[in-house]
């Protein structure tokens, strides 16, 4: 008797060890699919800006206007044949990818190293596009920083529909003492937009 017992407890642990190794495959590969999706990206949507949030930048920014965004990507490239665009990021691995300015900030307590961006922001840009860092490490230390940058410019945050994002917008527009509106680019997903 003891010894079935004690065959079952081993073929428990057996395949706990047998599920936790299978888990740790899945969660493996299922990042290294999304790191090569990310890679390979070359449209709009999923880690890229929407279509709607592109359009809607060219609706209200001059052509060879200067744009400041935090983060890049393959938006980043399609946005510099219409703009001058500065590029903050923190991924070296997205470096000079596309035709920007690239401000290489990594990160440094919990957001881009405030030192680097005291040094490198451009004098002058004529819109913000916050849609860095990633979500899991988190966008909100803009609002804590934000004396750093020219704010009577339109400033937009993408991916509002998380609630980090949402609280971001509506922070800096109390802040700021400006509205703020939240515009829909699919069934799930949203930016949102202040206006100077």
């Amino acid at each position: 008797m003891t010894g079935k017992i004690m065959g079952a407890i081993m073929q428990k642990k057996q395949f706990k060890k047998c599920l936790l190794s299978t888990c740790l495959i899945i969660a493996i590969i299922s990042n290294l699919v999304s790191s090569t999706q990310c890679a390979t990206e070359k449209n709009f949507g999923s880690w890229s800006i929407s279509e709607k949030l592109f359009n809607y930048i060219l609706s209200i920014l001059p052509k060879n206007s200067t744009i400041l965004e935090f983060g890049s990507g393959w938006g980043s490239g399609q946005l510099s044949k219409h703009y001058t665009v500065y590029s903050i990021e923190h991924d070296k691995h997205w470096i000079n990818r596309y035709n920007t300015h690239y401000i290489y900030a990594p990160i440094k307590n919990q957001w881009y190293d405030i030192e680097v961006l005291k040094k490198e922001l451009p004098k002058s840009y004529d819109l913000i596009l916050i849609d860095g860092p990633p979500g899991n490490i988190g966008r909100y230390p803009f609002y804590v920083n934000l004396s750093l940058f020219k704010t009577n410019v339109p400033l937009i945050v993408d991916d509002t529909n998380r609630p980090e994002e949402y609280k971001l917008i509506t922070d800096v527009a109390k802040k700021l003492n400006r509205p703020f509106k939240i515009i829909r680019e699919s069934k799930i997903n949203t930016f949102g937009v202040i206006m100077p």
